[in-house]
Order: C-alpha cells, then structure tokens, then sequence
C-alpha cells in the first residue's frame, strides 16, 4: 500500500470566535484534492494549518509518514500560493518567482531558469519579468504567485484560490498546466475554492466545509450526484429539492410527494445510510440533466408527471426549463437540440419524468 503523503487528524484550530473542529483527511501523491465551502467556513484556515502558518490547537499532521504538527513552515518546504497573490513589491516579477529558489541556493541553477522559463511562457507573463507588481493586474499578480510556488516542484502545493482573477481563456489554461503538473511531476494538490465546477473538473477528491466542520468528503461527482445534507445539495446548486416522505408499497419503497407524485421503487443507494426512512420527512433531491422533458400529448408513464412551462433560460450549451406542477417548482435541463426538437414556450403544459436511479433522498 503506497503511504499517504498528507495525513491530516482531528484538527482544531481557534481564530478568535472561530474554530476549525475536528479535521480529519488523508490524500495520497497521486491526489487532487479541492476543499470547497462558502466564505467564512474555514478553508483558508485549514490551508494556513497545513502550511505551518497557524498553530492548531489540537490533533496532528504527518507529511509522508512523518510528523510535521510543530514545524516551521520553511521546514515543511510546501508550495503555497495565496489568492491575492502576496508578492514582494520590491522584487521584479521574476526575482519574486526565484525566491524560493534563492531560499534554498538554488536560484542560479541552469534547470531553475529553464523551468521559470517555462513557467513564465505557459502563464503568458514571460513580457512581465522585469516588472513590479505595482504594475501589474489583480490575475497577473495570480498568476506570478502560482509560478513562484510552482517552481521548486515542492511534494505538496497548497493552492487559495488560484484561478479567481483570471479570464475565462487563461483560467482554462492554468486549469491545464494545473494537471499537468499534478499528473506528470507528481505533484500533490489541495486546492481551496468557492466553484464547483473548478472542483468537478480538477478534483479527484473533495472536502466540503461548513461553520468549520466537514460537511461531506468523496469523489466530486458522488457528491454532485449524492449530497449528504441540503446544505450540501444547495451549495452544489441543487435544482430540484422535493419535500415529501417514503413509503412502503408491495415491499418496495417509493418517495411520495403532495399525495399526487410517486416515483421509485427506490434503489438502495439513493437511500441515507443508517437511516430506516419509512414514514419520516425527507427531501428528494434530483439534478435538472436527469429530468427529461416532453409534450403534455405522451402518455403517462411510471414516475412522470404533469407540469407548465413557467420560464425558459437559453444558455450557451444547454437550456433551463422551469416548471410549476403538482404544488411544486421544477428544473430540467435540455440540450440545444433537444430544445428546438420539441418547439416548446413558455406557458405550455408538459410531461416531466426521471429514472429511479436518479432520484437521492436527503434526511431533512
């Protein structure tokens, strides 16, 4: 079994009235690992944690199998790169980009040059390098900071928010040189963020935090799919979240909503674990790709039902319909093809319907 590079155990961490409680996380070489949450829930907290740049309080971390709790973050020798950058001011752009090299009588060497060469051109700030950063743009400034943490190739890279300030073309590609770095140097990532598609598009991993605690932990796209709480299905921006209950029918269980909608029977894993949920109240919760959408005229079917078009969104690759049925609001998503194929508007009635299999029931 390979060893964890990180190994994060029951951490605490007190910041005046706030308090990281009780972290706890491991992530292999091979990990990508994003910790996403709203604003105050402690990400950068744990980011500075692991850095050496807070004291926790309690529990422990071990950095490839050996313990780091108490030292100094020049020890720890983790890239680090801070979402408003935090460069030196009175450093040019590339003198900022050596300076962990030039900590470490390294800044001369002919391979670092080569790589802040590469570095530099990858990020397109190759024209920057003789510049300070009073000169430079809020995503310029990014980009400078992630090639200086970067550039030693460091076993961890601890990245807050990193692609924030940048474009949309040249956060895709910092999105690519991000993988390969991660995947041909063998570099380990934690990466702190606010967007869930960065973290579906870049994570093997994720951590979600709330008020300081996690939330939830797994694979980006289990938890897309499968949030363990509605603050997890709401901060993922989960379209439809039904209230009802489940009940038992000829030994099967169904998810019952308004008296009118019943749809399973229920698979087994779209069922909280540990809980018997017969008879409780429950939240149903189904993405708007997995509700299909058609002509009111189709006959009704196992687990569809009738609503109206109260809205349409057009978007660049897809579109967001809105429906008001059974005492309830609903989203699905089309494709554009799939969209002009029915040659709907607003204000008509519709047939919606998903597959059992993408339904997930959420304890309330």
């Amino acid at each position: 079994m390979n060893q964890d590079l990180l190994e994060a155990c029951a951490l605490t961490v007190n910041v005046g009235k706030f308090s990281l409680k009780n972290i706890g996380f491991s992530m292999g070489p091979d990990d990508y690992v994003v910790i996403l949450g709203p604003t105050g829930c402690g990400k950068t907290v744990l980011l500075e944690s692991i850095a050496g740049l807070r004291l926790l309080n309690g529990g422990a971390l071990f950095l490839s199998g050996k313990e780091i709790t108490h030292l100094p973050p020049e020890r720890r020798r983790l890239g680090f790169a801070y979402q408003d950058s935090l460069l030196y001011p009175f450093l040019t752009v590339q003198e900022n980009i050596l300076f962990g090299a030039r900590a470490r009588g390294l800044k001369e060497a002919p391979e670092m040059r080569r790589r802040m060469a590469y570095l530099a051109e990858t990020m397109n700030i190759t024209h920057l390098l003789g510049r300070y950063p009073r000169f430079l743009s809020g995503g310029e400034r990014q980009r400078v900071s992630l090639a200086r943490a970067i550039l030693t190739k460091p076993p961890l890279l601890l990245l807050d928010e990193p692609l924030s300030s940048l474009d949309r073309q040249t956060r895709h590609a910092t999105q690519e040189l991000l993988r390969e770095i991660h995947l041909a140097e063998g570099i380990g990532i934690i990466h702190v963020t606010h967007d869930f598609s960065e973290a579906l598009q870049l994570g093997s991993h994720m951590l979600m935090l709330h008020n300081g605690q996690v939330e939830q932990a797994g694979k980006p796209r289990d938890i897309f799919f499968h949030p363990a709480t509605e603050f997890a299905a709401k901060f993922l921006h989960g379209e439809n979240l039904i209230p009802g209950k489940v009940v038992g029918r000829e030994g099967k269980l169904w998810f019952e909503h308004g008296g009118d909608i019943l749809l399973g029977p229920l698979p087994e894993c779209c069922l909280p674990k540990g809980l018997s949920p017969a008879g409780n109240s429950l939240t149903m919760f189904i993405r708007a790709g997995s509700i299909r959408l058609s002509r009111a005229g189709e006959a009704p079917a196992a687990n569809s039902w009738s609503a109206l078009i109260s809205d349409v969104i057009i978007n660049s690759t897809h579109v967001d319909v809105y429906c008001h049925g059974n005492g309830s609001s609903w989203q699905s998503s089309l494709s554009l093809a799939e969209w002009q194929g029915l040659d709907l508007s607003r204000g008509e009635r519709v047939r919606l319907s998903v597959d059992p299999e993408y339904l997930h029931v959420i304890p309330q």
